[in-house]
């Protein structure tokens, strides 16, 4: 099935649940990265909701797709942002934790002008960590795909595993390499990583190698994403290699979320891998002409029209 096939969108709309991080984004665009004892001046600025999966569920939902997220956040000011951003994107927030004792996550981000690449620095030191008595039980158990991004081990873990319990598949988002990581990926099915966590588990730089080393795990779908030079992939015995799309960037952040969305956007229309990755990369591409993690995420008509023209 091909994703410019419009038809197929209509088809079914499967609830995607997703447990995870969530962190109000503080972005400034500077001229370039500052040096120790330097002062600059902001070219640009957002404050935007952020987080892996929260930011994927935006995505899918503009993309068409059902989405409901599982987070925890404090009761202030900016727990309350994220929460209405989610739901103007069409996320669904009931399973939101919201809790006295927290602060919310905040992500202070730098972006250079010049290549949109950027630094991250994450503050959640006084946020607690989710407890599995706080998960939404009935709304794991209701899912068709789960998407978890590998924080609060233990709480992932048993997502997974209540999930799976009612027929859904899983999705790791794995950014960074973190503890119990084996047994998070006992309980997924579609595994999608960065390059640094491929090169990290697998202690090979050659991303095809990588592949080859966490099939062994007989996961349905592994995608390694490669940034700008786009993924590899391997499915059903079957390989493959994804260039990138090239577009005028302005910010990346966001961007491995925004893949995450499409990819399962794509999984819930039943469409073959080459189909899925190929439309993720593209949605990544088009969201970074815009500055934050959610602004520039695109629709799927823009999608569609992109692929086309390229």
């Amino acid at each position: 099935m091909r994703p410019t096939d419009r038809s197929s969108s209509l088809i079914s709309k499967p609830l995607v649940v997703g447990v995870g991080l969530c962190a109000l984004d503080y972005t400034c665009i500077v001229e370039r990265f500052p040096g120790k004892d330097e002062k600059h001046v902001a070219v640009a600025g957002s404050i935007q909701g952020g987080g892996p999966v929260p930011t994927a569920l935006c995505a899918l939902a503009k993309l068409g797709g059902r989405a409901s997220f599982i987070g925890k956040c404090g009761i202030d000011h900016e727990g309350e942002l994220i929460r209405r951003e989610l739901e103007q994107f069409g996320v669904e927030t009931s399973g939101m934790i919201f809790d006295k004792g927290s602060v919310t996550p905040k992500a202070f981000i730098w972006v250079d002008s010049r290549d949109g690449a950027r630094t991250v620095v994450l503050d959640r030191t006084k946020t607690a960590d989710m407890q599995i008595k706080e998960l939404d039980t009935k709304l794991l158990q209701s899912c068709r795909y789960l998407l978890i991004d590998g924080r609060e081990c233990a709480s992932a873990i048993a997502a997974a595993k209540m999930a799976k319990a009612a027929g859904a598949e899983v999705i790791l988002d794995a950014g960074s390499l973190r503890d119990d990581m084996d047994g998070l990926l006992d309980v997924v099915d579609h595994l999608v990583v960065s390059r640094t966590f491929s090169d990290r588990y697998t202690n090979t730089d050659n991303p095809e190698q990588a592949l080859k080393i966490l099939g062994c795990k007989n996961f349905k779908s592994v995608v390694v994403t490669l940034g700008a030079d786009g993924a590899v992939w391997a499915s059903m015995g079957k390989t493959g290699k994804q260039p990138g799309f090239q577009v005028e960037a302005v910010d990346t952040t966001g961007a491995g979320d925004v893949f995450h969305g499409a990819y399962i956007y794509g999984l819930c229309q039943n469409w073959e891998i080459s189909a899925i990755v190929k439309f993720a990369c593209a949605a990544a591409a088009l969201k970074c002409r815009k500055p934050g993690g959610r602004l520039g995420i695109p629709t799927l008509a823009e999608v569609e029209e992109f692929i086309r023209e390229q």
